[in-house]
């Protein structure tokens, strides 16, 4: 074998161990990918597993064996009645079989029904009888999907404060949220998704966001709520809605207070009729004296009737 013939044979052996060692570091890990599913029946007995075939009895169970998995867990909740707090661990997420069948219910009121850590998610259960629904710590990314949530004994949802960056994003579709001693949502700063959800006859406001926040609110149903349907602070934030029906509330349909910060909120395409005050309000918190109301705004394309004041206040000066 010539020189140059050696020189190409050492390379290609070189090259064909490199390839071999990524092999070996790549293979395990891609052994740890994948989701593992955890099944949970409330009218299970004898051995526990958490297997298709032997169930875990509680959802505590469940979260603990959750717990010691590095890869993705789906719990899954036979119908049932629950009677547990839980707190639902980073990308686990928790699916019932049907939202009217399975139910979990406070064990101790004053605890949320279930709390919600980052990447987890709560799916096709009803939630009942704790201080709030479901809460939402500050720095999670959390999702609410096909959720009753009702007869708590503060907010149906409470959200804690965090960064409005994508990744603390809190998601709330297609859920029904109604009779809570609370708001039905009630959020501190941060990015809100909120959409096709029927957020009604709570005590508090429909939906109650503050200052600073970044959200789309789209094709909800709010209505017979004790105060306003939805409550908006302008400072800070940037809120977008459309195609919300905001009806029937007992104070205004949408009520936006200022501090003297500016922010964006954009009111499109949503009918808003027979509230009990305004359509619209605007309340000024603070005495200043520069134009922040140019932030709001309400477009054409809205649909007023027989609120019982008129559509759109002036600037209600409260101090």
């Amino acid at each position: 074998m010539d020189r140059t013939s050696k020189k190409i044979m050492l390379n290609l052996t070189k090259k064909l161990g490199a390839l071999m060692l990524v092999a070996s570091l790549t293979i395990p890990a891609l052994s740890l990918a994948g989701t593992k599913d955890i099944y949970v029946d409330d009218d299970a007995s004898g051995k526990q597993d958490g297997s298709s075939k032997h169930p875990y009895k509680t959802i505590w169970a469940a979260i603990e064996d959750a717990e010691n998995e590095d890869k993705k867990v789906e719990i899954h909740l036979a119908p049932g009645t629950y009677k547990e707090n839980i707190v639902i661990p980073k990308r686990v997420k928790v699916f019932g079989s049907d939202k009217y069948k399975v139910v979990i219910k406070s064990d101790d009121d004053d605890k949320a029904v279930v709390k919600l850590n980052h990447k987890s998610e709560i799916n096709k259960v009803t939630i009942e009888g704790g201080r709030y629904g479901v809460l939402v710590d500050g720095d999670d990314r959390a999702s609410i999907v096909e959720c009753i949530i009702k007869d708590n004994e503060g907010d149906g949802v409470r959200i804690e404060p965090a960064s409005v960056e994508e990744k603390y994003l809190v998601s709330i579709t297609d859920s029904k949220i109604y009779d809570n001693e609370g708001s039905g949502i009630y959020s501190e700063k941060r990015q809100l998704s909120i959409i096709n959800n029927e957020i009604i006859d709570n005590d508090g406001d429909g939906i109650d966001i503050e200052g600073g926040s970044s959200a789309w609110i789209h094709k909800n149903d709010i209505k017979d709520n004790d105060k306003s349907g939805m409550k908006f602070t302008l400072d800070g934030s940037n809120i977008w809605t459309k195609g919300n029906t905001i009806r029937d509330n007992g104070r205004e349909g949408i009520e936006v207070n200022a501090y003297g910060g500016y922010g964006r909120i954009d009111i499109n395409k949503s009918k808003l009729y027979k509230n009990n005050n305004y359509g619209i309000s605007r309340v000024q918190r603070s005495g200043f004296v520069h134009n922040v109301w140019g932030g709001l705004t309400v477009q054409e394309d809205n649909i007023f009737w027989e609120n019982s004041i008129g559509t759109l206040s002036g600037v209600l000066r409260i101090y």
